[in-house]
């Protein structure tokens, strides 16, 4: 635990803290995220809990902050909900931001009343629009290399890794041909800005708004994607209508944009190409973050991801043969692992 060893980052960010703010108190861990960044929460005068702040903690070998404060200024540009910079220091790898509390949508919408909860989530699909509209040049493209190298984490860390099942050269060959033809059909799809992270972890409760967190990723890529982020959450297995209702909703309003001009039979069949490709590398990266990163509670989420990855295929048409090659390689099917 960082309280009890020797964290040289740690003290870094209290001589970080102590330069930029004046009386605020001990760094107490506020959260880690499947990177190499940490969050600090630190308290200043007044009552407790009154006035605090969070510390980035981003290690410049591992996560240099200059992608986040780029896509951050966009964002802010186009009046979404991000946290505050209140100090930075670029060379260590430190931001102080503001506090959002703890509540994120994951964590809120447990105790949330069916009213609410549906309520929060047509407010977090509608701020898609405005943000598919930030400014994307610049922005790396969602391009097919990076496609099929996100899908090939299926291959390397789900099924070889963690299940431990092997593949004729024939499958081998079935799945690099369905890999290519997923990632082509989303590399035509017509850009737009994508978070690629939209989901109930990175989507905080600030007062009346959903303040949008982790979107240093940020890519320039389908319109589809983020909305599959926000549905089909490896979290939270949001009612099937509200899913359905959610997607035409966007449908609706994307078309009102000007951001699509597909039909909303062909947006469907667009998002359930686009999930099958989010879910197959979500399935990749949680065996990942296990086996080489030792973070084993992302196994627990492996099944719900399964079980959107077949939702997904059941209305991707042409992606048939998909479900009948990874029969077999369901979660239930993994030898058991020690987590230690």
């Amino acid at each position: 635990m960082p309280d009890l060893v020797a964290d040289p980052r740690r003290d870094l960010a209290h001589r970080f803290l102590d330069r930029h703010t004046t009386g605020f108190g001990e760094l107490r861990a506020a959260s880690s995220d499947a990177s190499n960044r940490r969050y600090w929460r630190t308290s200043g005068p007044g009552e407790p809990g009154e006035h605090s702040l969070i510390v980035m903690d981003s290690p410049p070998d591992k996560e240099p902050l200059d992608t986040f404060l780029d896509v951050h200024a966009r964002l802010e540009r186009a009046g979404l909900p991000v946290p505050r910079i209140h100090a930075r220091d670029l060379a260590a790898g430190f931001l102080l931001l503001d506090d959002l509390g703890h509540e994120t949508l994951f964590s809120w919408q447990a105790g949330a009343g069916a009213t609410d909860r549906a309520t929060a989530l047509a407010d977090c699909r509608a701020q898609l629009i405005p943000m598919a509209r930030v400014e994307r040049n610049g922005l790396p493209a969602f391009d097919a290399t990076r496609l099929t190298t996100e899908m090939q984490l299926f291959d390397e860390w789900y099924r070889a890794g963690h299940l431990g099942a092997d593949w004729s050269e024939e499958q081998a060959r079935h799945w690099q041909a369905l890999r290519d033809r997923i990632a082509e059909r989303l590399a035509a799809m017509p850009p737009v800005f994508v978070h690629r992270d939209y989901h109930s972890r990175n989507l905080m409760r600030s007062g009346n708004d959903w303040a949008i967190i982790d979107f240093q990723d940020a890519v320039a890529g389908p319109l589809p994607y983020d909305l599959v982020s926000l549905l089909r959450d490896s979290y939270i297995d949001w009612p099937a209508d509200w899913v359905e209702r959610e997607i035409e909703a966007f449908w609706r309003q994307a078309d009102a944009a000007g951001l699509t001009d597909a039909s909303l039979e062909q947006f469907i069949e667009d998002f359930a190409w686009v999930a099958v490709q989010r879910h197959l590398k979500v399935l990749g990266i949680f065996a990942r973050l296990s086996h080489r990163d030792g973070k084993h509670g992302y196994l627990d989420d492996l099944p719900l991801t399964w079980r959107h990855l077949q939702w997904a295929i059941d209305r991707a048409p042409g992606l048939e043969p998909l479900r009948e090659l990874i029969t077999g390689l369901e979660p239930t099917n993994a030898p058991e692992h020690p987590r230690v």
